[in-house]
């Protein structure tokens, strides 16, 4: 699965940029970011073969790694904690619309163009994003660590092993993850091997983490802090809901015989509730002071939206489906970018440490949208085989397979077999809605860890409501 791809690259060296961040001024780790990740682009967009694709591929994901990380302590250099959960808000609403209206135009380009403009439309918006950075976005000097030592003798002191060690956990976690059910079957002795492996290393992180104290990349001690690890667990539940609407709802729509472009243009409602869900509460914390109530309460809707799409049979009106997106987009919006602010509001303090919370809490979203992925194929894989089985067993075993790998092919069926096949592939996605109720829930549950009061002051959250 291609996202896997991405996913893999960009936790990989998550932690690592954080680090970096701590010791180096965030512009310019900024720019060299976006110059990687367009160079990542332009290797997909010209790739002669699917290995070097995968190459490209891997080339963003580290660009964007570090992308989101600067963004992150961007903002935390050059806004106040009073502002920032309306600038988290306006960025999260940012990331919403792309991370839906991304597939959206992706699907219009692989219907009507070519895939290779998924990757070329990269380019000009990342060269317009580097000069307007270079020119307009203040230089704001690296956190004051070390005084007085040089910044190459720092990147010396870096930890480069810790760095290596959380580069092969999240490898060796990943990949399997990417594999099973997929390339490989759960018993191939790769997938086994590698998830030895991962045991393995991420025992000598810990060890290793553990001994390095505050040099290392991921410092244990801020998981003793009860809002940071809250923060971290509900992060890590939200983003694995939000990629189950994010990548199975369109499919959804697919079943019902709608185009790639078409299924993208079927859940704005999705799109828009969240966006405004995010906005709003980002708002709100800005003039109240208060995010636990959006990180306990909001959750709990999306609970309740995963539940009403389980119940989404092929006989479901499309308002009805929309209803149930915004009721999911009200409840992961108001969460998903909120526990960014609760992370960098914990460390405010203490500037140095920003990056890095942020990075970790992000390694942790990033981990939750991966092994959502891993799940739910494996749900979907196993539920529409029995389904297959059960509903269209008349079906002739070159049919079988080719329904069972894709959609498509159930189109070109008679009408009694298409109609048993596609109940096959409904049921299939419905269980899948199923595990974002415990997750959601979970989310939920994880905000009774993060202090319930005040982020900023009662004097400074009236001035900026009277403000806005």
């Amino acid at each position: 699965m291609d996202c896997k791809r991405v996913l893999l690259p960009q936790a990989a060296f998550m932690l690592f940029f954080g680090k970096l961040l701590s010791i180096a001024a965030a512009k310019p780790v900024f720019l060299y970011s976006i110059a990687l990740f367009e160079l990542g682009s332009l290797f997909c967009a010209v790739a002669p073969s699917s290995d070097f694709l995968i190459f490209g591929r891997a080339v963003a994901g580290v660009g964007a790694s570090g992308l989101w990380v600067s963004i992150m302590s961007i903002i935390a250099q050059v806004t106040t904690i009073e502002q920032r959960p309306t600038l988290m808000g306006i960025f999260g609403a940012v990331f919403a619309v792309s991370s839906i209206g991304g597939p959206l135009l992706g699907g219009a380009f692989a219907d009507h163009v070519s895939w290779r403009w998924c990757f070329y439309i990269n380019l000009p918006i990342g060269a317009v994003a580097i000069v307007a950075i270079f020119f307009v976005l203040p230089f704001t000097p690296a956190p004051a660590t070390d005084p007085g030592v040089p910044f190459w003798k720092k990147t010396l002191r870096l930890d480069w092993i810790g760095t290596f060690l959380s580069i092969a956990v999240a490898t060796m976690l990943l990949l399997p993850l990417q594999w099973g059910g997929n390339q490989k079957a759960w018993n191939d002795p790769a997938i086994i091997v590698t998830l030895i492996l991962f045991g393995v290393f991420l025992v000598a992180f810990i060890v290793w983490e553990r001994r390095q104290g505050d040099n290392a990349v991921l410092p244990l001690h801020l998981f003793t802090t009860m809002s940071m690890l809250g923060a971290c667990l509900e992060g890590f539940m939200i983003n694995l809901a939000f990629v189950l609407v994010n990548y199975y709802l369109p499919f959804l729509y697919q079943v019902r015989g709608h185009s790639a472009t078409h299924s993208g243009i079927d859940i704005i409602p999705f799109m828009v509730s969240g966006v405004l869900a995010t906005l709003v509460s980002g708002g709100i914390i800005s003039a109240t002071g208060r995010p636990w109530p959006f990180l306990f309460f909001a959750p709990l809707i999306a609970s309740v939206a995963f539940g009403l799409l389980y119940t989404a049979n092929g006989g479901a009106s499309s308002a009805r489906i929309a209803g149930y997106q915004i009721l999911a987009g009200l409840g992961l919006g108001s969460a998903i970018q909120n526990v960014l602010v609760v992370v960098q509001a914990v460390y405010q303090h203490e500037p140095s440490i920003v990056p890095q919370a942020t990075a970790i809490l992000t390694f942790m979203q990033l981990i939750g949208s991966s092994i959502a992925l891993a799940i739910a194929e494996a749900v979907f894989s196993s539920e529409l085989k029995k389904q297959v089985s059960t509903l269209a067993s008349s079906l002739p075993p070159e049919a079988r397979l080719a329904v069972l790998a894709s959609v498509k092919a159930a189109f070109l069926l008679p009408e009694d077999q298409k109609t048993a096949v596609l109940r096959a592939y409904t049921i299939a996605i419905n269980n899948i809605f199923l595990i974002g109720i415990p997750a959601s829930a979970l989310g939920s549950f994880a905000a009774l860890l993060i202090k319930r009061g005040r982020i900023v002051s009662p004097e400074a959250a009236k001035a900026l409501s009277a403000a806005l």
